[in-house]
């Protein structure tokens, strides 16, 4: 059965003030982004302890941690060369950047919260596909799909479950682009986080068209809805343009048993995570009455 849950920062970026306001809405399923100033799992020893101290006390758990994984440009292995030593100096720093970046998140990130999720029974892990930068193309170069098949093979031999959250301007920003992407890194253990809310913004109908490219590899959900303005721009409503209806109906028909997080983007914050906690509660009762 699906169950819902909620991002703790959506809340408040005070992790004891997410998790008891939550709990007092009927949920007791979060999962974990940012405490404070700090991103899961790069925590203080005290805000571990306090993340442990105030779950025991609510009667909680995490069921997601949400650590950013290569939430950047993917860096190419050789770098451009301009004429100009001063821009030539510029464009080293910037690729040398991105590259000591590439290597921190996928030898010291990502190992520290497969330990992360080990202590506090976690078993997905949210993680991006990289943004595309300067790629051009529909398909994702070689390098990358060697890194992110050897992420999912440090995750699977953890047990547990990476998943790849659709996300606009990345190679993951559509059902259909992150379909291709996971088939060709072609792991057991990568998976999808559905965010048809940002399926949207990348230009797709995520129901049920984007859903049907990657309705069999879902792992994880994330609950926002968003509009499209008569300028372009988009914005985040309690109540938008997705059909989360006929969505979690689907999830539902098709023995979709994970979770659905809240994650509204919005402002005021209390306010709107619990309208938008009471709409996914009611969502689901709907969808599972039939």
């Amino acid at each position: 059965m699906l169950k819902p849950s909620i991002v703790t920062d959506e809340i408040s970026a005070d992790f004891a003030t997410a998790v008891e306001l939550g709990t007092s809405w009927g949920i007791h399923d979060f999962e974990l982004r940012g405490y404070g100033e700090n991103r899961a799992p790069l925590l203080s020893d005290y805000q571990k302890t306090r993340v442990r101290e105030v779950l025991d006390a609510n009667a909680a758990r995490l069921v997601a941690i949400s650590p950013g994984l290569f939430k950047f440009p993917f860096p190419s292995t050789s770098r451009n060369v301009f004429p100009v030593a001063a821009i030539d100096h510029a464009i080293f720093q910037d690729w040398k950047h991105s590259r000591d970046l590439l290597g921190f998140h996928l030898n010291e990130l990502l190992p520290r919260a497969i330990d992360f999720a080990r202590e506090f029974d976690v078993r997905t892990i949210v993680s991006f596909g990289f943004a595309r930068g300067t790629f051009k193309g529909h398909l994702p170069p070689d390098e990358l799909v060697e890194i992110l098949y050897r992420a999912a093979e440090r995750i699977g031999a953890a047990g547990l479950a990476l998943a790849i959250e659709v996300e606009d301007g990345f190679w993951a920003d559509t059902g259909a682009n992150t379909a291709a992407l996971l088939s060709a890194v072609n792991h057991p253990a990568l998976r999808v986080n559905w965010d048809p809310g940002n399926a949207f913004q990348a230009g797709e109908s995520p129901f049920p068209e984007g859903y049907a490219h990657i309705r069999d590899t879902i792992t994880h959900v994330h609950f926002k809805d968003i509009v499209e303005e008569a300028n372009g721009f988009f914005e985040y409503r309690v109540e938008g343009a997705i059909d989360w209806s006929g969505q979690i109906k689907a999830l539902v028909d098709d023995g979709y048993d994970g979770f659905i997080s809240v994650e509204t983007h919005m402002s005021p914050q209390v306010a709107n995570a619990r309208a938008a906690t009471r709409r996914l509660l009611r969502l689901i009762e709907t969808a599972t009455a039939d």
